[in-house]
């Protein structure tokens, strides 16, 4: 399981959210000094040091940098505690690494979206709270964007556990007709080149 307790300990130290503003609970450091904090803790042990690396690369920085106030304060706060994790969904079974070939869709219902759709290999996707998921609001490039998606919502469900060659544990994601509200679209269409 992810180890909650070295987490909470991980955010105490100040090793979550190094390179984030302080405004949004970060510590205002540099990127270098993320990447010094991570090795300076895999030395020791690399299972924590992918910690701190949850807490400072891939999806959280897309919420850092593109989420909105109301984004933020409901995952940003708690996934710097140490208390939440992220997982991004952008690989599907049938478009392999090709992340501009996705399929899932996401499909206009009221002010919202509907989201449908599979992801797989996403690290830490066995506990994650939240996915950023890559989504297809319309045909192209520019129709890619992405939306935050609660674990705990009607709709998702994960596959069987499988690992990655280190043993981290992964499992595949489905989204059957998922309901986003409007405030938890990160980067609608024509976002992709902003977020990768």
């Amino acid at each position: 399981d992810y180890p909650w307790d070295v987490a909470k300990l991980m955010a105490t130290q100040g090793l979550l959210g190094i390179a984030m503003p302080e405004a949004d609970g970060g510590q205002g450091g540099t990127l270098m000094d993320a990447v010094i904090a991570i090795e300076t803790v895999a030395s020791v042990c690399p299972k924590s040091a992918d910690v701190v690396q949850a807490g400072n690369f891939g999806p959280i920085r897309v919420l850092a940098e593109y989420g909105t106030p109301l984004q933020k304060e409901r995952y940003l706060a708690r996934l710097l505690a140490g208390e939440a994790v992220i997982s991004v969904g952008m690989t599907e079974p049938e478009a392999g690494s090709a992340v501009t070939d996705l399929v899932t869709t996401a499909t206009p219902d009221g002010a919202g979206w509907r989201i449908n759709g599979t992801k797989v290999f996403m690290t830490h996707s066995r506990y994650a709270n939240v996915i950023l998921a890559y989504v297809r609001f319309a045909p192209g490039v520019g129709g890619i964007g992405s939306v935050l998606i609660d674990t705990r919502s009607e709709g998702v469900r994960r596959g069987q556990s499988s690992s990655f060659m280190s043993g981290e544990e992964w499992v595949q994601m489905y989204f059957d007709n998922v309901y986003v509200p409007p405030e938890m679209v990160v980067l609608g269409k024509g976002g992709f080149k902003r977020q990768i």
